[in-house]
């Protein structure tokens, strides 16, 4: 029997988008930032955009329906915050309804949150980059039990039917799987990006005026610094299609699927919403999957056309050990998908 994904979306500070979205009853957890002092969601800024009256709102929703309240608190290294202050807040919301889960970077501070908090579950963020099974068995072994995992993954079918089989042996592990994340497969850049914005300011900062910055070009905290060869380069990063979510259902490969990003407007993330949850849609894929490096943004020179992409697209591209150099099949179908503006 398949075991149908169900999914993890964020509060973009919209009640009542968060309130659609559980009643259409495809909702396991809503994800969101702490307020203030608080939100440990991010390495450089504070990002929350609400209130604690919101946070409490949202929170007694997903409680009184039955759904998981997971807590971003997913900043690179949070060992040198205030640990204490960080088990007050979480014991702060306890007192209406709570969390479920907290998600983290930094495996310093599980053991402080499994021993303050033992039933919370522990949730690897994508940045912690969990990647292979012996990356989940570790974390496991450390109290982690719940793996958002790194999205290189997606595309690798061999390493999740060995995560796959090691949950079986692991009761009470989940596996997660982000499906809209901008970066590129096995990106050599990954393990910085959160940190970019904090980088740039710091080298402009210690830099004389007469000095050259050299990393200037390659900072961006709105871009990656991959360095794409041709179109097909986009179609190889590990973004999950809504047509794929079948795909990681009938394999037992997941059970949630994480929608991305809290940022966004609710036009925008309903338009996302809609179209996972109904594992169909027809249009350009960039305003599912924005790309964090070809083009930005707002100026794309080319449409990335969904219903154009094979139907076994996910099977091939998740079985074929990335010999790219062997392979053309990604160049192949790029020439299919892409049409120019």
């Amino acid at each position: 029997m398949v075991n149908k994904i169900r999914f993890s979306i964020p509060y973009n500070g919209d009640i009542e988008l968060v309130r659609w979205a559980i009643h259409t009853g495809q909702v396991a957890e809503v994800y969101f930032s702490g307020v203030g002092r608080f939100d440990y969601s991010a390495s450089h800024e504070v990002i929350s955009r609400y209130s604690q009256q919101e946070l409490r709102a949202v929170i007694k929703l997903c409680a009184d329906q039955g759904v998981g309240r997971n807590l971003l608190m997913n900043k690179n290294i949070l060992f040198f915050e205030s640990i204490k202050g960080i088990l007050d807040g979480l014991n702060k919301l306890n007192n209406f309804g709570g969390v479920t889960t907290v998600t983290i970077s930094d495996p310093l501070v599980v053991p402080y949150i499994k021993n303050k908090f033992p039933q919370i579950n522990i949730q690897t963020s994508v940045f912690m980059h969990i990647d292979t099974v012996n990356k989940v068995r570790e974390c496991w072994k450390m109290g982690i039990n719940t793996f958002c995992l790194g999205v290189s993954v997606n595309r690798d079918a061999i390493e999740l039917e060995k995560i796959k089989k090691l949950k079986k042996s692991c009761p009470g592990m989940s596996v997660k799987l982000l499906a809209n994340h901008g970066c590129y497969a096995n990106c050599f850049y990954a393990l910085r990006h959160e940190d970019w914005a904090e980088l740039s300011d710091f080298r402009k900062e210690s830099l004389d005026e007469n000095d050259k910055y050299l990393l200037g070009q390659h900072i961006n905290p709105h871009r990656c610094a991959y360095k794409l060869i041709n179109l097909s380069d986009e179609i190889k990063r590990p973004f999950i299609r809504p047509e794929d979510v079948c795909f990681y259902e009938e394999h037992g490969f997941a059970d949630q699927v994480k929608i991305a990003y809290r940022i966004d407007t609710s036009s925008v993330l309903r338009m996302k919403l809609e179209a996972y949850f109904g594992r169909s849609y027809r249009g350009d894929l960039f305003k599912l999957v924005p790309s964090s490096g070809l083009f930005p943004r707002r100026h794309r020179a080319y449409i990335l056309r969904n219903e154009l992409f094979p139907k076994k697209f996910i099977q091939k591209t998740s079985c074929c050990g990335n010999c790219c150099e062997k392979c053309h099949y990604c160049e192949d179908v790029s020439l299919r998908v892409f049409q120019g503006r």
